[in-house]
């Protein structure tokens, strides 16, 4: 399994949670994501990820757009 192959559940799940329209922004996801038991060192390499970033945030807008 490749390393982006590794992050796919965690990618996943925060898209879940960027859905609810809970979260802000990334930083809030990602400590949700470690509340859940995720570790930071993995839940932080999906900062760098710029397509995730980006889309991510447009989750979270739409999201919060519905509320």
């Amino acid at each position: 399994m490749s390393n982006e192959d590794s992050l796919a559940p965690l990618r996943s799940r925060a898209y879940e949670l960027a859905d609810t329209g809970r979260y802000a922004d990334w930083d809030a996801v990602c400590a949700e994501l470690v509340k859940e038991g995720e570790t930071e060192l993995l839940a932080r390499r999906l900062t760098h990820d710029k397509f995730f970033q980006i889309m991510l945030l447009n989750r979270i807008r739409a999201a919060r757009e519905r509320d």
